[in-house]
């Protein structure tokens, strides 16, 4: 064990599987051959992906909303490249059947324009637009359209009947937009609003012959990259794509963020929880190669709101990080696990004396235990050394939980690359 340190195309089958904890979905998938493509080495691997939540809880002043006779358009970056994508749309939390009247993607000319000439419909089995079953995800027919790491694409779906609160991820630190009408196939929108949540969306797919590693990482609001600048792409998951592409060894690496902000480890809150939703949201990922896990600080601090009952121990914890480890090795995943990082002064009452102490004895097992691959300090890469149970000032966007865009950086520059060779 190590510890790094640094200052389809045609027909829908179900798939049901048994119920991950409390959690059950259904996947309902159009090309599921991860095969094909551009010669013999190409398959499909993640480039993008987010994890879903259900509508019904209110994020700070962000909340899911339904669509009627409107154009949802979302912004991507994609990580891997090749000439294919399809997508998956998720009607997860949904209680009825989602019905899709047409959904395109095309590559970004600038901000929520798409580009002349990339714009391409999306089928389903061979048809527009879709429908997707209560608390089901669909996979896409592969639409045929060249992307690059690190490009951006833009995704519309239109909704011409009423829905119900959609399946969401609050916190995407994108700008996307809404419009009335059927607006897919048009170059700009018009009379659009703004944004910041991505609704159905849950990942785009690229079938690519270069890309022979996917890195999930995995967490809460930190690795989802909340109090990082919108649009600036500065969270840590951002940042170490970046550093990727920046080394010629490490370029044919991708990276998706399945950080979900609120997530606790061992109990259903915001989102379910990371015990429950970990198969689905990394061991499904297409082509994972690595995971990077960060999760249990909410854990520690929400008893804090919640009451007594809510309340876990250091060796809870620790039984689930094992369990996430015991997982991703089963499935020949390659598993990091980051050290908890220090949030005293946050949001009182969130922040505790016996908080901090179970945060350290979790801690002490994370950077001597033998489950994981390795241990990746991000409590050393960004604590204050005068006061280690702070957050260094320098990076702290204010809450004394989050990092700033300077705390992420510091974070994604604590990952060794070497990793990824």
């Amino acid at each position: 064990m190590l510890t790094f340190t640094r200052n389809m195309t045609m027909g829908l089958d179900f798939i049901r599987p048994a119920k991950i904890g409390a959690f059950a979905f259904a996947l309902a998938a159009a090309g599921c051959d991860d095969g094909g493509g551009e010669g013999p080495d190409a398959r499909w691997v993640a480039a993008w992906a987010t994890s879903m939540m259900e509508p019904g809880e209110a994020i700070g002043e962000l909340k899911s909303r339904s669509f009627s006779d409107e154009t949802l358009r979302q912004t991507i970056t994609v990580t891997a490249s090749g000439d294919r994508v399809r997508l998956r749309l998720s009607n997860l939390f949904g209680s009825q059947p989602l019905e899709l009247a047409e959904v395109r993607v095309a590559k970004e000319l600038e901000p929520l324009v798409t580009a002349p000439d990339s714009d391409r419909q999306v089928q389903f089995a061979g048809r527009p637009g879709a429908t997707i079953p209560a608390a089901a995800e669909l996979l896409s027919d592969e639409v045929e359209i060249e992307v690059s790491e690190g490009e951006r694409l833009i995704v519309s779906i239109y909704a011409a009947k009423p829905s119900e609160l959609a399946t969401w991820h609050p916190l995407s630190l994108t700008t996307h937009a809404v419009a009335k009408g059927n607006q897919a196939a048009s170059q700009r929108l018009t009379d659009s609003s703004a944004l910041t949540s991505a609704f159905w969306l849950a990942g785009v797919d690229v079938e690519s012959a270069t890309n022979d590693k996917v890195v999930v990482t995995f967490g809460d609001s930190i690795t989802d990259g909340a109090s990082s600048t919108i649009d600036g792409g500065s969270t840590y998951p951002d940042r170490l794509f970046a550093r990727l592409q920046e080394d010629p060894q490490t370029r044919s690496v991708a990276v998706v963020n399945q950080g979900l902000g609120g997530n606790r480890l061992l109990r259903d809150s915001i989102g379910p929880s990371g015990l429950s939703r970990f198969e689905r949201d990394v061991l499904g990922t297409p082509g994972v190669t690595h995971t990077i896990v960060l999760i249990g600080i909410n854990d520690i601090g929400m008893p804090g709101f919640a009451g007594p009952s809510e309340q876990v121990t250091a060796d809870e914890l620790i039984d689930g990080l094992e369990t996430l480890a015991d997982e991703a090795k089963a499935n020949g995943v390659k598993t990091f696990v980051g050290t908890i990082m220090p949030f005293e002064a946050a949001f009182p009452p969130y922040y505790t004396i016996e908080g901090e102490e179970i945060r350290q004895a979790v801690n002490a097992w994370i950077r001597d235990n033998e489950a994981y691959d390795g241990v990746i300090d991000f409590e050393a890469a960004v604590r204050d050394p005068e006061h280690p149970t702070r957050i260094l000032a320098a990076f702290d966007s204010g809450d004394h939980l989050h990092p700033n865009d300077a705390g992420y950086q510091a974070m994604a520059d604590a990952v060794p690359l070497s990793l990824f060779e």
